[in-house]
């Protein structure tokens, strides 16, 4: 809505002076021809006040105080005005006024991305103390998703509560699978957050009804690649005279000797390494994507390479995710290993094959990988368990063959 005529005028009513030769300042809301007057409290004499510029005369402390008190009024009447347009009023005199004087009760819903600041103002104060970086940025990159949609489908700066539907929820979730080309299990991650600040709505009574019940928020299984022993041995042997393969060989076997991931060990300084009164040297850093912390102790061969790059401008030279992805693929192929091997598989090495498989304990591993609770932990050994009966099948068919038992 487009407003055509709005203006504010500042007067004083000379009529209504007091003995003390002061009138009372008022003010007149006048829309498309629409008048209506509005009192400002505050009176002033008679002879300071300037009619051309509306406002009191002089440069003194009061004058000024009196004029800023007035600029104010007529902000807030501005305010109030587009808070109306933007919620599809027709503005009219007495319309602002009731808006000025809150009395216009649909202007004191609560609006989507004020609730969803109001969560990241707080998650933002907690970075570090429960909430990771991490955490508070995909909240902000949800809001910024959510505007960006409300912006394309509505034609809108925001939406009430009371405006969430179901048809928005699905809008949304395909907004992110097809214009954002999102995966199922990446775009999951908004919807959780969208649902988590409707439930607070809900909560806090902004909301009467919650969309969510009727919408099942659904994640895509996902396979876990790690490698088996024999894979594992093939690429520590692996040999080349490409100094970007060996490197990317290195960084990825410290991955999988370690078990921290791409950006705990891009984040990797000195302070994180401690040696305990028996000399063992552990890794102690909190994950940058939770803020949990890891303690995990150097095993030889990811000491070794941390000793290959020592006195470098790093303490590990890793490169950008797309190139070392790139690389292992190279080196997949090269040592005759069939599975898809990204950076985050050497963590599911750790966990699996380094791990598990050597008889740690779940909740020794689960620490060791900051994990929050052994139930993360728990689907590498489960993994284990079906490599374990995959191959005593193949073993079983070894031994069966044309046996007459």
């Amino acid at each position: 809505m487009v407003r055509s005529s709005f203006s504010i005028l500042f007067f004083i009513r000379e009529s209504k002076a007091r003995k003390s030769g002061k009138a009372p300042i008022e003010l007149m809301i006048t829309v498309n021809g629409e008048r209506c007057p509005l009192s400002t409290g505050k009176q002033v004499p008679i002879d300071k006040w300037d009619k051309t510029k509306q406002q009191v005369k002089g440069k003194d402390e009061k004058a000024q105080s009196l004029n800023n008190y007035l600029k104010a009024i007529k902000a807030r009447l501005y305010q109030k005005e587009a808070e109306l347009l933007d919620r599809g009023f027709i503005i009219t005199a007495e319309l602002l006024r009731d808006a000025y004087f809150d009395k216009v009760e649909s202007l004191k819903e609560k609006s989507l991305f004020e609730v969803f600041e109001e969560h990241n103002k707080e998650q933002e104060k907690l970075v570090g103390n429960g909430v990771s970086k991490a955490t508070y940025w995909i909240s902000v990159y949800t809001v910024r998703l959510l505007k960006e949609f409300v912006q394309q489908k509505y034609k809108r700066e925001d939406l009430y509560l009371r405006e969430l539907n179901l048809n928005f929820i699905q809008s949304f979730h395909t907004f992110l699978r097809i214009d954002k080309g999102m995966a199922q299990n990446s775009s999951t991650k908004h919807l959780k957050l969208l649902k988590k600040i409707i439930n607070l709505a809900v909560a806090n009574s902004y909301m009467t009804t919650n969309p969510f019940i009727t919408y099942k928020i659904e994640r895509e299984p996902v396979e876990i690649d790690f490698l088996d022993e024999e894979e594992l041995r093939k690429i520590i042997n692996f040999d080349t005279p490409l100094p970007r393969l060996e490197r990317t060989k290195d960084m990825f076997l410290f991955g999988c000797f370690t078990g921290l991931s791409y950006i705990d060990i891009k984040t990797l300084a000195p302070e994180h390494f401690e040696k305990d009164n028996t000399g063992r040297i552990w890794i102690k850093k909190r994950r940058v994507k939770t803020g949990v912390l890891s303690r995990i102790p150097l095993l030889p061969i990811a000491k070794l390479i941390l000793d290959k790059y020592k006195g470098g401008e790093k303490l590990l030279p890793i490169q950008d995710p797309a190139d070392i992805n790139k690389y292992l693929k190279d080196i997949a192929i090269l040592c005759d290993i069939k599975k898809r091997i990204t950076f985050h598989t050497s963590r599911h090495t750790f966990a699996s094959t380094v791990t598990l498989a050597n008889n740690i304990s779940l909740e020794v591993v689960s620490k060791m990988l900051g994990h929050t609770n052994t139930r993360m932990t728990n689907h590498y050994a489960k993994l284990i368990d079906k490599c374990i009966g995959e191959q005593m099948d193949k073993l079983m068919e070894t031994f069966t063959g044309d046996s007459n038992y």
